[in-house]
């Protein structure tokens, strides 16, 4: 079975780049616009890694992957292996995201993108 990852970011192009690579890697890929649908997708669906954007409109990506982590623990579900990305300095949300997973900064190099997630998984 292929490995599963939820791929979080509000860039089209993001979503559309990144989902490419990892595919093209083995790998299953589910993208989500936002923290919302992001949310939606890990009631319905079990994955093995989350990958982040940070800044986003709304609840940013910290907020989103905390709360997909307290509704896996409330199902008794395991934690799951964050990867964050970001383009951003956004000092408060960048500052918590270290104690939740990795972070890359953009433009990040695919090779660097791909061992991280093998790391990962």
């Amino acid at each position: 079975m292929n490995q599963r990852i939820l791929l979080i970011d509000d860039d089209p192009l993001v979503l559309k780049s990144f989902s490419r690579l990892l595919q093209r890697e083995g790998y299953a890929v589910l993208t989500a616009a936002s923290a919302n649908e992001a949310i939606a997708a890990i009631s319905e669906k079990e994955f093995d890694l989350v990958l982040s954007d940070i800044r986003m409109p709304g609840k940013n990506g910290v907020e989103a992957v905390a709360e997909i982590q307290a509704r896996l623990l409330e199902a008794g579900k395991k934690d799951l292996p964050i990867i964050f990305i970001t383009g951003y300095s956004d000092l408060s949300a960048s500052l918590k995201a270290p104690f939740h997973g990795e972070v890359l900064q953009k433009p990040v190099d695919n090779e660097r993108l791909l061992f991280a997630v093998r790391d990962y998984l």
